[in-house]
């Protein structure tokens, strides 16, 4: 019978003539007989065999000969064939196997892993191995399998695995996961991943690409990495290697200003001043760290569920400064054409046709939009908790300061000596407005002046610009909000008190009162320098127009759909077609940021045009929540329908009913209610500003509000009342005929007490605020009058 045996397959000096060059750079001339030889499958077993006695040279050579003989899927199922053998370590797993021939469970090592253990310092080998982690964590995956995405992963011995990475491009934890990279984890490979991150000064510029990609799918496609990760302290390591991508990137952008007038002269990447390298390894980066912020936290007794709830500083350090640099250079290429000078009045508020643009545009558009994709998808994650608010405008406003060496001044020390101090100058100012404004500015660029990515089928570029806007709008919303604790304490100082919504995602939400003697009394952000210094750029103006361009542009979008027949017909009314997910929650988030921003101060988001536009917005939604009780008539009592009975029965149960409302057109009265309120909410912070009350005089606010009062006391409460006797507690039985006992009837009322479905709530709560809007703009008019003053 056949005897198992250890006998290597080959001699140490095969597997040198096989690698054919010692020194670890490929041979000017191979031998015949290494290149017929030579296939990867040879090449993993001699590596396998002779790792250790070959020592790092021969490693080094033959992991470079793996990486260029690796160009398919089919090439590195070869790669993780071999790691996941029994036999990977060859003499050292035999040495731990039991007589019946079954490895110990600690000596079943994966070739990769052990490559990196045994050679720590060698950032050749590190690198090289980070390549193979990264492609062989492809594969089991959907991803990996489709066609396309594997002949893009392999189309370069040096980036063959950053190309197949678009899938990810969300960053967060994936729904397809591969047991290779499961695989991988048991072994160690986060962590020594991690090591090799922490020598990026070492890392070639091709490395550093591996490397990245490598954390990045293995944190992404194994059902434990992102956790192993976070133990390990990947948010910081990743964060500290995106800064260090910065800094090399800020250095090759510098060089590259000054000859940047000739086209010869740019940078071989394809952005100037950015090569293609550092733009896969920053994209692949920030994937990694935001995919690491959005996953769940460790347990903890501090009640944290996810790790952006506890960020830290350096990370948001990264996130901000990546999203710094990478809008300079879009609002320089892809919105300037490459001009220098960021924010040149000739060229705001333009558009750019995708199609019809420059290949400098084009290129810059392709290029960073996946990076501010993640950039602001991170900020979002951060800001998204109140408690990181602080954080995130100290480091916005230290971030931007890039030249920080320039406030640097001599300054005399209480004992006597000196010491080094920041000294905001009027030149260190005029950087740090500029810097901000790009990053508002490329946020502008890409929600509002970017247009024809659909045209061109690039459905990708599609959902990664959606994202941007509803990620942006959403940090706005964050990063502009008053304080609630402030506004609470000016409330009980003052008498007389206004209104204002923010917005929920089901309605409308009551904010706490105050008026203008009060916002005039305490800022509506947090009391420090940094917030004060961001909250100015971002009530100069530019957030309010990319809100306001938003808001008008989904609108008018939704309208044109609406006349183009995208309603539908129950009887001879017509009925809206309600805004989809997306363009509502950009519609709201929009009109919050709005509402935020004239609080502060934004005379733009006050200005008579930005007023006209949302009566515009106001009368249509207003039309659509008068309309509901003309189309349904007596048939309005089954919106209020009990949660139990209507919100949550099946579709062909709540259709059965001749007349029943239709889901659609209860979702449009909850978005219009709610873009009610919200309009509502900057139509407060106008009311405050000096030419508040002559800008609203102009339009008929007071008579919309009324309109909207008066159908909703007319039409909705009674139908309130009609659901309460149709669909209530004393509807279900006759007293005439219980024959329950009087416990049984008593349990019986409270199980079958009415409860308030979301629309009813709505409708009382705008019906509120449509009272108090009455009354405060009827003063105003009353106040008014003798100087000639009238609101309409």
């Amino acid at each position: 019978m056949l005897r198992r045996t250890w006998t290597c397959f080959m001699t140490l000096a095969e597997a040198q003539r096989l690698v054919d060059d010692v020194s670890g750079r490929p041979a000017s001339i191979p031998s015949t007989a290494a290149t017929a030889t030579a296939t990867l499958p040879n090449v993993l077993s001699a590596l396998t065999e002779h790792y250790r006695q070959g020592g790092e040279a021969f490693t080094r050579a033959a992991l470079q000969r793996v990486v260029q003989l690796d160009q398919s899927n089919e090439d590195t199922q070869h790669v993780a064939d071999t790691c996941l053998s029994d036999t990977s370590t060859g003499v050292a797993a035999a040495t731990a196997t039991t007589t019946e021939g079954v490895a110990a469970q600690p000596a079943s090592r994966h070739l990769i892993t052990e490559l990196l253990r045994t050679y720590p310092h060698s950032p050749e080998i590190r690198e090289r191995c980070c390549r193979c982690i990264a492609n062989v964590c492809q594969l089991g995956t959907d991803t990996a399998s489709d066609d396309g995405n594997a002949s893009a992963s392999h189309n370069d011995a040096g980036v063959a695995v950053v190309a197949s990475q678009s899938s990810s491009d969300g960053a967060y934890p994936p729904s397809h996961h591969s047991p290779l990279a499961d695989a991988l984890v048991d072994e160690g490979a986060v962590e020594l991943i991690l090591g090799t991150l922490v020598m990026a000064g070492r890392l070639s510029p091709r490395g550093r690409c591996w490397a990245a990609m490598a954390m990045l799918n293995i944190t992404c496609m194994s059902h434990n990495g992102a956790a192993r990760a976070t133990k390990a302290g990947a948010v910081d390591r990743v964060a500290e290697y995106i800064l260090f991508l910065l800094d090399d990137a800020a250095v090759s952008t510098a060089a590259a200003a000054p000859a940047a007038t000739t086209a010869a002269s740019s940078s071989a990447g394809p952005v100037r001043g950015l090569s293609e390298e550092t733009a896969i390894a920053l994209d692949a980066a920030l994937g990694a760290l935001t995919a690491l912020l959005a996953a769940e936290a460790p347990e903890n007794a501090s009640g944290i569920s996810f790790n952006y709830e506890a960020a830290s500083y350096v990370a948001v350090d990264a996130v901000v400064r990546a999203l710094l640099f990478t809008s300079a250079l879009l609002v320089r290429d892809g919105r300037n054409d490459g001009a220098y000078g960021a924010s040149l009045p000739a060229r705001r508020y333009g558009t750019v046709v995708f199609p019809a643009a420059s290949v400098t545009q084009q290129t810059a558009v392709v290029v960073l939009l996946p990076l501010l994709h993640k950039a602001w998808m991170a900020l979002q994650e951060v800001s998204s908790c109140p408690t990181n608010l602080p954080m995130v405008f100290d480091v916005v406003y230290e971030a931007a300061n890039a030249n920080q060496e320039s406030m640097v001044v001599e300054s005399e020390s209480v004992t006597g000596g000196s010491e080094e101090v920041l000294e905001v100058t009027a030149q260190t100012e005029r950087q740090y407005v500029a810097a901000l404004s790009s990053m508002i500015d490329a946020a502008l660029f890409v929600t509002t002046e970017l247009e024809g990515l659909d045209a061109i089928g690039a459905e990708e570029l599609v959902r990664l610009q959606k994202d941007v806007q509803l990620n942006v709008m959403d940090t706005m919303q964050s990063m502009t909000a008053s304080r609630k604790d402030l506004a609470r304490k000016n409330a009980r100082e003052c008498n007389s008190a206004t209104t204002g919504v923010s917005n929920s995602s089901i309605g409308v939400e009551e904010d706490h009162p105050g008026d203008s003697d009060a916002a005039a009394d305490a800022s509506g952000v947090y009391p420090t320098a940094a917030a004060m210094g961001v909250t100015d750029v971002l009530a100069s103006g530019t957030v309010s127009n990319m809100a306001l361009a938003c808001a008008v542009r989904l609108h008018t979008e939704h309208r044109e759909h609406r006349r183009g027949g995208g309603g539908a017909e129950i009887g001879a009314a017509a009925v809206a077609a309600p805004y989809n997910t997306h363009d509502f929650t950009l519609l709201s988030r929009s009109l919050v940021v709005l509402a935020n921003v004239a609080e502060v101060g934004d005379e733009a988001a006050t200005s008579a045009n930005a007023v006209a536009a949302l009566q515009t917005i106001l009368v249509d939604a207003v039309e659509d929540v008068v309309a509901l009780p003309r189309t349904y008539k007596s048939d309005l009592a089954d919106l209020f329908k009990p949660t139990d009975d209507g919100e949550h029965a099946s579709p062909s149960s709540s259709c059965a009913q001749r007349g029943a409302i239709r889901e659609a057109d209860r979702l449009i009265f909850l978005q219009q209610a709610a873009l009610v309120g919200q309009v509502y909410a900057v139509l407060w912070s106008t009311l405050r500003t000096a030419q508040g009350v002559a800008t609203v005089s102009q339009l008929r606010v007071l008579q919309t509000a009324k309109e909207v009062q008066m159908s909703l006391r007319e039409s909705y409460l009674p139908a309130v009342e009609a659901a309460k006797m149709r669909h209530g507690a004393s509807s279900s039985s006759s007293p005439l005929t219980d024959e329950r006992t009087s416990e049984e009837a008593a349990a019986a009322g409270k199980k079958e007490a009415w409860v308030p479905n979301t629309v009813e709530e709505t409708v009382v709560r705008l019906l509120k605020l449509s009272d108090e809007l009455i009354d405060n703009l009827s003063r105003l008019a009353e106040t008014n009058r003798s100087a000639g003053v009238t609101l309409q």
